[in-house]
């Protein structure tokens, strides 16, 4: 094993954190020259996206996904996969796992990205968590076999903080001022913004003794809908919010009849229902092992939540994610 990652080859760079991650990679090239990166980006054939011109991007490989003869081609002579891939297409990463095996991968960062894996209450209770177990189970497998010599990891960092509440997942709607509030609306979620996890992720090329075979867990903050709230009461200049209560088993219903009328967007549903009801599932921070501090990534408290928070308002009214 050489002292670092040094090829990276990039699934799903023109996702919400695939370009932060990109953008991580990018930068540590430019302020770590003694440590260079040569990074390949895979996309579908279809895509139109332009990528920066930079001297570390090697290829660019575009194609289908579900061709083994195109993901072997791509997956030569990498080091490291890290997979930020679509929610909608996490099953496909079975294939990925079996073709970079074959190749010679020796680590294939596994796009988790969310909610606790491992916490079998909570991937029981959603379908899109379930699909993310079938693949960390398949991961295990695949690397537990000893001809192969590939290693996994699996980054767990909650919700992304600034896209979530932007889109009005967690129930923040920011056209209207309008916050719907489940249940108690104080049941504790871990977030990060996604920032911190691309720098989280990117450290992970440097570290190729550690975190093998296992998930890692990193957090920026552990919070409610209420201390959402409170902190955006304090710098939104056009609140205070108003607020609606509701239930999460009235969100899981609206999310079940989404489905059934072929709105995807009710997996959504699905997955805020469980995360905030009160009594299932936990913060991972109170029971996991953070990795924060050896990966050089902030955990915030009250002072810079309210910060953050200031921030994703300003991102709001710049229109950003309007």
């Amino acid at each position: 094993m050489g002292e670092y990652f040094k090829n990276v080859l990039l699934i799903g760079a023109t996702g919400d954190l695939g370009q932060h991650i990109l953008t991580a990679l990018l930068k540590t090239t430019t302020t770590h020259p003694s440590q260079p990166l040569t990074i390949s980006l895979l996309t579908r054939s279809t895509s139109t996206a332009k990528f920066p011109s930079h001297p570390s991007i090697g290829n660019i490989y575009k194609g289908d996904i579900k061709d083994q003869g195109f993901l072997t081609t791509a997956f030569s002579g990498k080091d490291i996969i890290i997979s930020a891939i679509s929610p909608y297409a996490l099953l496909d990463q079975k294939l990925m796992l079996s073709v970079a095996a074959k190749v010679g991968v020796k680590r294939f960062l596994v796009g988790e990205f969310g909610m606790d894996t491992r916490d079998e209450e909570l991937t029981d209770s959603v379908t899109v968590f379930r699909q993310n177990r079938e693949v960390l189970e398949y991961a295990v497998e695949v690397c537990g076999d000893t001809k192969v010599g590939m290693e996994y990891t699996g980054v767990i960092c909650g919700a992304f903080l600034e896209m979530t509440l932007l889109d009005g997942e967690m129930g923040f709607g920011f056209e209207r001022r309008t916050v719907e509030i489940y249940d108690s609306g104080k049941k504790k979620i871990e977030v990060s913004r996604m920032e911190d996890v691309a720098r989280a992720t990117v450290e992970i090329c440097f570290q190729p003794g550690r975190y093998a075979d296992q998930l890692v867990y990193t957090s920026s903050f552990t919070v409610s809908q209420r201390d959402i709230l409170e902190a955006l009461d304090k710098v939104d200049e056009k609140g205070p919010w108003k607020v609606v209560e509701r239930t999460t088993e009235w969100l899981k219903e609206r999310g079940r009849k989404r489905v059934e009328e072929g709105d995807m967007m009710g997996l959504v549903d699905e997955i805020w229902a469980v995360a905030f009801s009160d009594g299932v599932g936990e913060a991972f921070s109170r029971k996991r092992r953070l990795v924060n501090e050896e990966l050089g990534i902030g955990r915030g408290g009250d002072e810079d939540f309210v910060e953050v928070i200031r921030g994703i308002v300003g991102e709001w009214e710049a229109g950003r994610r309007k």
